[in-house]
């Protein structure tokens, strides 16, 4: 990943975009790899697109955060601090990962126990 982002960053790019740049890594290579990115944006001054679904890392490094439905919809935009702060409880349920809330999930599934041979 250092050796696209150094191609990357040769050819004085206006705008950068990192598409799951922490998918796969572990904790300290995603903390590595998330100062790398906040450095190299500092540094060349490009502006940087940031798609990731590691609410926490995105929010340590973003100037601004857009979130986005699975949809498409922008849901809320803001800084980290304005969107922790939100009282939206889609806002709070995306952020803090809770199951429960006005987003749905629902997975449609035989019953876990059917599965397990637990039923008769």
């Amino acid at each position: 990943r250092r050796i696209a982002l150094s191609r990357t960053v040769a050819l004085d790019p206006e705008v950068i975009m990192y598409d799951e740049p922490f998918t796969g890594l572990d904790p300290i290579s995603m903390g590595v790899t998330a100062n790398l990115v906040r450095q190299l944006n500092d540094a060349t001054g490009a502006t940087t697109l940031l798609v990731s679904h590691d609410v926490q890392e995105s929010f340590a490094i973003a100037d601004h955060v857009y979130l986005l439905s699975s949809q498409g919809r922008v849901v809320a935009s803001g800084t980290p601090a304005e969107l922790n702060a939100s009282d939206d409880p889609e806002v709070r349920q995306f952020i803090r990962g809770e199951p429960d809330g006005p987003v749905r999930f629902h997975y449609p599934a035989d019953p876990l126990a059917l599965d397990l041979g637990l039923t008769p």
